[in-house]
């Protein structure tokens, strides 16, 4: 694959990615268009062959990539899907075959023609490296610890960073861009503060969240009238909540979910303990004689946190964050990955403007001012029901009781609108603004909905 631009209009020699988390894939992709040289610096030892990484916690549990994280994917690496599709990714109707409970209704089910793709998290960054790979420009730098930034001499610019590979001397690695991917252990706050620089605004809303994995073979029965089950909490009654999602090689991912719990479960009876207390029996059912092939994986978020590097007066240039480090959502709306893919299609537009412009000059203050943008409508989805339960302690959004009343609303509404419906997938997809639920349609729909 060659470069889009030629090269004399490559914006620099290296940018250097931290982190070769989806986020930092997708940047460097973007990355190897207007640069010479793309090089991922990794934490984690090289594989050769699909496995949960150690670096991401989060990986042995249920993954959503949503409708627009699909299409930006497929876009940056022209057929992929097809790829995942033939290599187990299973594809499926998002309306018709996903049996939802939410705030204690089920929602309509019907043909609504947008199909999304499930695997495992794993699986789909197996994927998605084995085709960065192909690009001839992007290199891996494996075992390699970021330790800090390089600055000129003004303390204006990043110019490179300093890593550690295994237990070797450090060594300065030079770059005309940094790319921050580092997910949820990223040092950048830390290195602005000794740098002298300020360290950004953080907004955090404690949930106290936990899942548990594992996948099971075979499910109890094949005869079943869904491809996924999800089964919301009802809160304030209800904070337990589960879910059934087909992946790969004919599997079941199975994730239990609970805000506020304390004692997640960690064995085989405690699992189908607490999948027998949701509000719903339909996750206990369909485990409760199924064959189960791994292990009980726990993970806990403990809380929201978003970084306002958007708001900082004086940042270093050519520094970017992004993904989980700038913005870590809650993962039982499935948005990250997509946010990341939308993060870097803002990241491309900001550097073909470079191109055309004035080059990297603001680089940093304009990309993350794009990505604040991005995050808002995402950020404002999951509080609004985040803040359902009684523990989640953080600022609460202006117009809050406002619009925790009018979602449940629109939430009930799904239960026999198929329009209703149909705009709140596309909302939840990342494809178009809440606004379109407050259309003057969707308000008499919404206000004025029939008793089922």
């Amino acid at each position: 694959m060659e470069n889009e631009l030629p090269e004399n209009d490559l914006l620099g020699k290296r940018a250097v990615v931290i982190g070769g988390s989806i986020a930092g894939m997708l940047a460097a992709r973007v990355l190897s268009d207007f640069f010479a040289e793309v090089l991922i610096i990794e934490k984690d030892q090289m594989n050769d062959h699909i496995l949960t990484r150690t670096g991401v916690p989060q990986g042995s549990h249920g993954h959503a990539l949503l409708k627009s994280g699909e299409e930006i994917l497929n876009d940056l690496f022209p057929g992929i899907v097809e790829e995942l599709i033939k290599a187990g990714s299973v594809k499926s109707d998002f309306a018709s075959e996903l049996a939802w409970n939410h705030h204690g209704r089920w929602k309509v089910k019907y043909h609504a023609g947008m199909s999304i793709i499930q695997q495992s998290r794993p699986f789909l960054e197996w994927r998605i490296l084995l085709r960065l790979k192909q690009i001839p420009n992007i290199s891996f730098m494996y075992e390699s610890k970021a330790k800090k930034l390089l600055v000129d001499d003004n303390q204006v610019e990043v110019k490179g960073i300093v890593i550690q590979k295994g237990g070797e001397m450090n060594e300065e690695i030079l770059a005309d861009l940094v790319i921050d991917a580092a997910g949820a252990g990223s040092q950048t706050s830390t290195w602005l503060k000794q740098l002298g620089y300020q360290t950004p605004a953080k907004t955090e809303v404690k949930v106290d969240l936990f899942y548990a994995s594992r996948i099971y073979r075979s499910l109890s029965s094949k005869k079943k009238d869904w491809g996924s089950l999800l089964v919301y909490p009802n809160p304030p009654l209800q904070n337990r909540g589960g879910g059934i999602f087909p992946i790969e090689n004919q599997r079941w991912m199975v994730t239990l979910l609970g805000y506020g719990v304390e004692s997640p479960p960690n064995s085989g009876n405690e699992f189908l303990a607490y999948a027998k207390c949701l509000e719903k029996p339909e996750v206990y059912n369909a485990i409760k004689d199924g064959q189960p092939e791994t292990d009980i994986t726990i993970y806990r978020f403990p809380a929201l946190r978003r970084f306002h590097f958007e708001k900082l007066s004086h940042f270093p240039n050519r520094l970017i964050v992004m993904g989980d480090a700038f913005c870590r959502m809650d993962p039982v709306f499935g948005q990250g990955m997509s946010i990341s893919a939308l993060e870097a299609v803002a990241l491309k537009n900001e550097l073909q403007k470079a191109v055309h412009i004035n080059g990297l000059t603001q680089i940093s203050l304009v990309t993350h001012r794009r990505f604040s943008k991005i995050i808002d409508v995402p950020w404002l989805i999951a509080l609004t029901e985040d803040f359902r339960f009684s523990h989640t302690i953080g600022k609460k959004p202006f117009g809050l009781p406002f619009l925790m009343w009018y979602v449940k609303k629109v939430i009930l509404a799904c239960e026999t609108n198929e329009a209703i419906y149909g705009k709140l997938i596309n909302v939840l997809q990342l494809k178009a603004h809440p606004f379109t639920l407050f259309s003057p349609a969707a308000l008499i729909n919404v206000l004025f909905q029939p008793r089922k």
